[in-house]
């Protein structure tokens, strides 16, 4: 595990255990799958790691949020997001965005974030996370 619960919480996390133990094995899935599991074998992992397994947790529950929003007999109505509210006229304005979309965005986005926040970083034998060659012993 990447990130424990009690570091999740101390970076700002709101989900419950069972849910976060869940994503979190989500997440290290990306990133193992990323950096080639240079980090399978580490004992302490980088703090760039743990935060990005934050993100990525964060993002991978918005894919939820937007599935289970998206889960109507219409599909063509999607993601139904509240974007503004009347009370006395009862006026309710939704944004337009599919949940595929949603689900779509956040995916490129943990892409995204891995490539950006792990460049550089090195595990505990020195090897850089993202290089996409193989070293030597590998």
């Amino acid at each position: 595990m990447y990130l424990t619960y009690e570091e999740y919480k101390a970076l700002g996390g709101t989900l419950d255990e069972t849910t976060f133990n869940d994503y979190e094995f989500r997440a290290e899935a990306l990133v193992n799958y990323a950096t080639f599991n240079r980090l399978a074998k580490d004992a302490v992992i980088p703090d760039k790691v743990k935060r990005v397994i934050k993100y990525i947790i964060d993002l991978v529950q918005k894919k939820a949020d937007a599935l289970s929003l998206g889960n109507s007999s219409d599909s063509a109505s999607g993601t139904a997001y509240i974007t503004s509210q009347s009370n006395d006229g009862v006026s309710v304005s939704y944004n337009g965005m599919a949940s595929t979309d949603v689900f779509n965005l956040c995916d490129e986005e943990i892409q995204s974030a891995i490539q950006l926040y792990l460049y550089g970083v090195m595990n505990e034998a020195g090897r850089f996370l993202l290089y996409r060659g193989l070293y030597k012993g590998e």
